[in-house]
C-alpha cells in the first residue's frame, strides 16, 4: 500500500489531535451511545491540552459522519490547531475508541482498514440487462457509483433474430433466456463490458464480482479479456432477479472481498519470508529501526494488534528518524515520545516506503519487519 494519502495529515507542526471512534448506528440507541463515547473522548482530549478550536471542529465531523452513515463502522479523525487535517471511514468499528494528542498523528487503524476494504467493481448481470456498482477502498454509506444498463429494444426483435414490428404478439412483448437472440446477447454484454471497465477506472478497482447468468458472465468476461482488463473477475453467487438476489449477491461478493484480501496478504508475507532467507530483510522493531532511519525499507509491516505496544522516540525536524533512544536522533534535546506504529509509519511515509499488515489466517498478528531496498550506488537507492 501506498502510504501518500497520509501526507495531509502531517501539515501541521502544532501537536495533532487523533480520535479512532466507533460510530456505529445499528441500534435504535446508537445515537446515544455515540454521543456519549464522543463526550468521553473530548473530555480526555480537552484533558490533554487540546484547544477548544479543534475539539469543536472534530466535533462537527462525528456529527457529519455519523449522521449519514447506517451500520457497523468506525472513524477515524485527526485535526489539529482548529484545522480537519484528514477525516476517514472504517469499514468495521476500533476495538476500543480511544483519543491521543501527540506531536505526530496516530494512523494505524487507518492503514490498516484501508488494506482490508479495497476498491471493487460488482456487477449483477443477466441476458438482457445489468447493475453495476463501483465502490472506493474507503467504505462509506453506499457504492461510489450505481448504474442500470438495460438491454437493446425487444419490442422488434423474433425469436429467430429477424425483427419487424408486429413479430412479437405471441409472447406478450418478452423473451426467456432460451429465445433472446445469441447476437444481441453478445452485443448488450460488449456494452456492459464498457460500463463495467468505466467502473474500473472511477475507483481504481483492484477486483471485480460478477452474480447472474452463467452465459452471460462467460460473455463478460470474453469482452473484458480482450480489452486486456489487468485485474481479476470473481463469480459470487446471487445476481439480478430481485431484492433477495441481489441481497445474496453483496454479502457473497464482502466474503469474496475479504478472502482476496487475505490471498493478497499471504503474498505479501511469503514475499517477505523469501526475502528474510536471502537476508533482503529484517524481522522485528529493533532491527527494523535504524533501517527506517537510513530510509533503506521499501516495504513496512505491522501487525494491528496493539496490546503491549511500546513507545519509540522520534525528530520533530527529520520524521524519517525513530529510535528506542534519543541519543541516537539528530537532537536528542528536542525529541519526544509516542506509540511505535505512529513514528514507524511517519518514517516509513516519509521515505515512500509502502505498508503491509501481517495476518495470521487472516487475524491480526503482531509480528513487525520490512523488505529492505538496497543502494545500487552510494548515491542511489532502487
Amino acid at each position: 500500500m501506498d502510504l501518500g494519502f497520509l501526507r495531509p495529515l502531517y501539515e501541521s507542526d502544532a501537536p495533532v489531535a487523533s480520535v479512532h471512534l466507533d460510530t456505529s448506528r445499528d441500534r435504535t440507541d446508537a445515537g446515544k451511545e455515540l454521543e456519549l463515547r464522543w463526550r468521553h473522548l473530548r473530555d480526555e482530549l480537552s484533558s490533554l491540552g487540546t484547544d477548544k478550536a479543534t475539539l469543536d471542529v472534530l466535533e462537527q465531523a462525528v456529527r457529519d459522519g455519523s449522521s449519514r452513515a447506517f451500520g457497523s463502522h468506525g472513524h477515524s479523525l485527526f485535526a489539529s490547531e482548529g484545522r480537519l487535517l484528514g477525516a476517514y471511514t472504517l469499514s468495521e468499528p476500533p476495538a476500543q475508541s480511544r483519543a491521543l494528542r501527540m506531536p505526530v498523528p496516530d494512523p494505524l487503524p487507518v492503514v490498516v482498514d484501508r488494506g482490508r476494504y479495497l476498491p471493487h467493481v460488482l456487477v449483477a448481470l443477466d441476458r438482457v440487462n445489468a447493475k453495476v456498482f463501483s465502490y472506493t477502498g474507503q467504505p462509506s454509506s453506499g457504492p461510489a457509483s450505481e448504474k442500470d444498463f438495460s438491454g437493446a429494444d425487444l419490442r422488434n426483435i423474433d425469436p429467430m433474430g429477424r425483427g419487424g414490428p408486429g413479430v412479437l404478439s405471441g409472447y406478450n412483448g418478452r423473451f426467456d433466456g432460451k429465445h433472446y437472440p445469441m447476437e444481441t446477447w453478445r452485443e448488450n454484454t460488449a456494452r456492459i463490458a464498457q460500463q463495467v471497465r468505466e467502473a474500473v477506472a472511477e475507483v481504481d478497482a483492484r477486483i471485480i464480482f460478477v452474480g447472474g447468468d452463467e452465459e452471460a458472465i462467460a460473455y463478460l468476461r470474453d469482452n473484458l479479456g480482450e480489452r486486456k482488463l489487468s485485474i481479476p473477475v470473481r463469480l459470487v453467487a446471487g445476481g439480478r432477479g430481485g431484492p433477495d438476489a441481489e441481497e445474496r449477491l453483496h454479502e457473497a461478493a464482502a466474503e469474496a472481498l475479504r478472502d482476496f484480501v487475505i490471498d493478497g496478504h499471504d503474498d505479501i508475507i511469503a514475499d517477505y519470508h523469501q526475502k528474510l532467507a536471502n537476508d533482503q530483510a529484517v524481522r522485528g522493531t529493533e532491527p527494523t529501526l535504524p533501517m527506517l532511519s537510513e530510509a533503506r525499507v521499501r516495504t513496512l509491516l505491522l501487525g494491528a494488534n496493539r496490546d503491549g505496544e511500546p513507545e519509540l522516540w522520534g525528530s520533530p525536524d527529520e520524521p524519517v528518524l525513530v529510535s528506542k533512544d534519543p541519543a541516537d536522533l539528530d537532537d536528542p534535546d528536542a525529541a519526544f515520545r509516542a506509540p511505535a506504529s505512529a513514528l514507524m509509519l511517519r518514517s516509513a511515509m516519509a521515505a515512500d516506503a509502502g505498508f503491509g499488515e501481517v495476518l495470521d489466517h487472516g487475524h491480526t498478528s503482531a509480528e513487525n519487519g520490512a523488505i529492505l531496498r538496497f543502494p545500487t550506488s552510494p548515491n542511489e537507492r532502487v
